[in-house]
């Protein structure tokens, strides 16, 4: 069918009443994506496991990434006053450097970050030079996949040999933090608990992967929509000084439950943002429909999250309150909240929860976010 989405001369009722023809099942023309699915189809989208139809796998492919270690190194080194009057031109690489920089200390620890070859290796792992959403989807398709193994394979090998040949550990001892990293906490419990010297290669990496890819296309939309909506961003800092009157600076567990406003306002920008995912192997939609393993498969919004019978009041208006109506909440799984999946569920859904208003809240106490005076 004609691709709505990205022509000139769209007509909102006119695209679905012919996706609604298609069965809620169509392919645009000239479009990269493979598969978009409708309401009908809403849950089966969110509820197949990741090794049948996966976000993090697409999400990792399409992640955008335009710096180097160098200039990554430049940016650690801006004093924070300068930093705090910069003009981001680009929101997404901004929030994506602070994210390498927050997984790089989580992970390995601060003396890690100051290694180029640690860097270069860390960076090798977000390759990918294409941003997510329909027009990225062609420059994906361009890149090797052979080359983008062997260039992942050669960082990971780098990566493992940087922990257990002892380089780290060199680095590591003049600096105290380091001592609470992921790495050393494994390595002291390593022979307890049977781990394998694998996960330096495999299951770290990944975590450090999806920690950024996850998060970095979610934060920087929070911001954009924010920005755009000053009346929003002013009820955001409202809360915020509410809660730091009550418990201080600091930001516990017990803050970031009381942020209610902040908590409606992320879930608000992800029910606006894009869905997509990569099947994983072959399978049929309930309707007969065959997707091959490797289709680019996305679910159609305008069906479901953008629907007044679901959202009520203005469902393309960005509204945080709405959620206060309907008793949505960003942590928790409900029929118009499925990003953590259906049924079982994403098990890491509250420390993601956490960690998305932890990070958010501290930017909107430091920073007024607008799109500046000329915008």
């Amino acid at each position: 069918m004609k691709n709505y989405e990205l022509s000139t001369d769209n007509n909102l009722l006119e695209y679905i009443e012919d996706f609604e023809k298609a069965g809620y099942v169509s392919t645009f023309i000239g479009s990269k994506t493979d598969f978009i699915l409708g309401k009908p189809h809403h849950k089966l989208f969110c509820s197949l496991p990741e090794n049948a139809f996966s976000k993090s796998k697409l999400t990792k492919k399409v992640f955008r990434k335009f710096w180097s270690p160098k200039k990554h190194i430049e940016y650690r080194k801006l004093d924070y006053i300068i930093r705090y009057y910069v003009y981001i031109n680009n929101v997404f690489d901004y929030i994506n450097q602070i994210l390498i920089d927050i997984a790089v200390r989580q992970c390995y620890g601060e003396s890690a970050a100051k290694d180029p070859y640690f860097l270069d290796s860390i960076f090798s792992l977000f390759e990918s030079e294409v941003s997510f959403g329909e027009k990225a989807i062609l420059s994906l398709l361009k890149f090797s996949v052979f080359n983008r193994k062997s260039k992942s394979d050669r960082a990971r090998d780098f990566l493992r040999d940087f922990v257990l040949k002892g380089r780290l550990k060199k680095m590591s001892k003049k600096t105290i933090g380091d001592n609470y990293s992921l790495v050393n906490i494994i390595l002291k419990n390593q022979v307890k608990i049977n781990i394998s010297d694998d996960i330096f290669y495999t299951a770290l990496p990944d975590y450090l992967i999806l920690f950024v890819t996850l998060l970095g296309d979610k934060l920087p939309n929070f911001l954009i929509d924010i920005s755009l909506d000053p009346t929003v961003f002013k009820k955001l800092e409202i809360e915020q000084k509410k809660i730091m009157a009550k418990y201080g600076k600091r930001i516990t567990i017990s803050c970031l439950n009381e942020m209610v406003y902040l908590d409606a306002a992320i879930l608000e920008s992800i029910r606006l943002g894009i869905t997509m995912k990569e099947s994983q192997c072959d399978f049929f939609l309930p309707n007969g429909v065959f997707v091959p393993k490797g289709s680019f498969v996305k679910f159609n919004n305008i069906t479901h999250n953008r629907t007044s019978p679901a959202f009520k009041m203005q469902p393309h208006n960005y509204i945080p309150e709405r959620h206060f109506k309907i008793g949505t909440k960003l942590g928790v799984i409900s029929e118009n909240n499925l990003m953590w999946g259906l049924g079982k569920g994403c098990p890491y859904r509250k420390y993601c929860e956490y960690f998305l208003k932890l990070f958010a809240s501290t930017l909107i106490r430091n920073y007024k976010i607008s799109q500046g005076e000329n915008a």
